[in-house]
């Protein structure tokens, strides 16, 4: 399973075929322990020849083994959000999952105190834990050492957006070319486009350029109204994280076995347009799955 092949493509995910609905393969990080889903279920299996290598690095953290029939409601309890934003949230946790589809960045907005840099690490620790949060990056070097160990990369504090990493992220989102502003020179790095990214800050969805806006799923978290001591949070959140790993990719699987007929409607023009096409199919597929509102 480990890999040592820094060129490998593979980091936390990997695809087993051409299209999302294949299936992928989860890196749980311990030896060669790995969770393969499929529209038929998913399983914990030992790596083979025949399933694809992982590239592992000093931020790739173990996540637990999952345990099945588990709820979202053990998240959700541990989340401020509505209705709307929940769906939201399902949604990007989906998506984060799913190699080789455009996915956007999520940001986690709301008043002070509303909890944005805890549910942002909750979010990420269930797919993808290890990366630390950071500010944005200061520079190309930055970024690269930023989203170069991980799969789902974590962005605290933000208050704006440089024009350079709004580019950067609307590449590492949907792909394309990048230059420097006012020199038309490449970018000297990779924006590492089958990365997922969180940022959680003060930061407005008015206040971000449109082609990022557009890129972007916005959540605003409710003002919290009881404080809870962090270490509590974190020990309910520990001993709930295998079984809402398990209701993730038992809902995965659900979505997995929509999206062909999805893909079906799309093709003949039942379904809206969308600039993220991929992760348009996977909402679509989500609202056959759940009938709307993921539980």
């Amino acid at each position: 399973m480990t890999n040592t092949n820094t060129s490998s493509r593979h980091l936390r995910v990997a695809p087993l075929g051409f299209l999302p609905e294949d299936g992928l393969v989860l890196d749980l990080g311990h030896g060669t322990a790995a969770v393969t889903v499929t529209r038929d279920g998913w399983k914990v299996v030992q790596a083979d020849a025949e399933l694809p290598e992982f590239r592992r690095t000093a931020a790739t953290k173990l996540l637990p083994l999952p345990v099945p029939g588990g709820s979202f409601t053990e998240l959700r309890e541990l989340l401020n959000v509505g209705d709307e934003e929940w769906a939201k949230v399902v949604a990007w946790l989906l998506a984060a999952l799913l190699p080789d589809i455009t996915r956007p960045v999520l940001l986690l907005t709301g008043v002070p105190c509303s909890g944005k840099s805890v549910a942002a690490l909750l979010l990420q620790y269930l797919v993808d834990p290890g990366s630390p949060f950071r500010r944005l990056p200061a520079d190309e070097d930055e970024w690269i050492a930023a989203t170069d160990a991980a799969r789902v990369i974590g962005f605290d504090d933000v208050a704006r957006v440089p024009d350079w990493q709004s580019d950067a992220l609307c590449v590492a989102v949907s792909g394309g070319a990048m230059t420097k502003r006012g020199l038309g020179e490449p970018f000297p790095f990779v924006p590492r486009p089958d990365r997922a990214f969180i940022l959680a800050g003060s930061l407005a969805p008015d206040e971000i350029r449109a082609d990022l806006a557009d890129r972007t799923v916005v959540v605003e978290l409710r003002r919290l109204t009881e404080r809870r001591p962090e270490s509590e949070l974190w020990k309910t959140y520990t001993e709930a994280r295998p079984r809402i790993l398990g209701a993730l990719l038992d809902l995965l699987v659900a979505v997995l076995g929509a999206l062909p007929a999805v893909r079906e409607k799309a093709g003949r023009g039942e379904l809206p347009q969308l600039r993220m096409a991929d992760y348009g199919l996977v909402l679509a597929a989500l609202g056959e799955a759940t009938g709307s509102r993921p539980e």
